[in-house]
């Protein structure tokens, strides 16, 4: 008798895995059918046919391989499937992390999904995608808007879809929080907080405020991005500022917000990901939110993007 694998649900797509992914809540799909596959298997160096070869990672066609020295080698094939080899002695904890990022990107690239490096959050049925760089305090963001009355939809990866009727859309994430341990204190989530994203590392897998286990997660009309941008400090802090873009300006940011955007050109999707963009910007409002990073600004950038959610487009 077959064992059946722990399911999650991951960027809007069931995942079915060998492998136990800490930081994702588990997940009963409606399907005996997964989307997404992720076994332990052996793993080639290197791919014959290839596109594009570069220091850690190669493309060819519909494959991706991610060499990892010293942690593993990754295989992802045809926006299905996921192969790991772990490198001896690595936990697979330490794996994990470069699966649902860099793994994960393959997979929606290959899929043709427009995928924005962002923490997203529910305001009263409406999603708020809050882009930016890594360090610019995307996640902490999320889950302080979501002590404010907001729900968490997810971390550090917003699959968009577009309905039927052209709207950008998109569905509730099975990631945790990913705080460091100031954050996680700052906004009293102690007794939500897990385990460290990685070994010796002071950021925590954290329990969104208010999660409720079950029920089939629906998509949601992505009605805000806010590309996030840091500021010198000054004495006293400004206050944050939000300024709404118009499309031209938007359009080349949002390509830069492209999560693995490198990638994405590799596999040959520029095109692909400019109609998405234009179809994205055509139900979208796009602001660039600029705010002195720290931890006692955090109540003001809350109050500016809460007004922001309640009036009126």
């Amino acid at each position: 008798m077959t064992q059946e694998l722990p399911s999650y649900l991951v960027c809007g797509l069931s995942v079915a895995t060998a492998l136990p992914l800490p930081g994702m809540l588990r997940f009963i799909p409606a399907t005996s059918s997964p989307d997404i596959k992720i076994c332990r298997a052996t793993v080639p160096e290197s791919l014959d046919g290839a596109d594009y070869v570069g220091p850690t990672w190669t493309v060819a066609g519909q494959r991706f391989l991610l060499n990892l020295p010293g942690i593993a080698r990754m295989l992802v094939a045809d926006g299905r499937e996921i192969a790991v080899q772990p490198a001896p002695g690595v936990t697979e904890s330490d794996v994990v992390p470069f699966i649902l990022s860099t793994g994960f990107a393959a997979i929606l690239h290959q899929r043709g999904v427009l995928a924005l490096h962002a923490a997203t959050v529910a305001w009263e049925g409406r999603a708020i995608g809050l882009c930016g760089p890594t360090g610019t305090g995307k996640s902490t963001l999320a889950a302080a808007l979501c002590r404010s009355g907001g729900s968490f939809v997810g971390d550090d990866i917003a699959a968009v879809r577009f309905d039927e009727a052209g709207v950008p859309m998109v569905v509730p994430d099975g990631r945790q929080h990913r705080l460091w341990a100031d954050a996680v204190d700052h906004l009293g989530l102690g007794p939500l907080q897990g385990a460290p994203v990685r070994e010796r590392l002071q950021k925590f897998h954290v329990t969104p405020s208010g999660y409720e286990a079950g029920g089939e997660p629906q998509p949601m009309p992505l009605a805000v991005v806010l590309l996030l941008r840091t500021r010198e400090p000054i004495e006293p802090p400004a206050p944050p500022k939000i300024t709404r873009l118009d499309l031209t300006d938007a359009a080349p940011l949002l390509r830069g917000e492209v999560f693995r955007g490198v990638l994405a050109q590799r596999m040959a999707r520029d095109a692909e990901l400019f109609g998405q963009i234009a179809a994205l910007l055509g139900g979208t409002r796009v602001f660039l939110l600029e705010r002195t990073l720290g931890l006692e600004q955090l109540p003001a950038t809350v109050a500016a993007v809460t007004k922001l959610m309640e009036t009126p487009a």
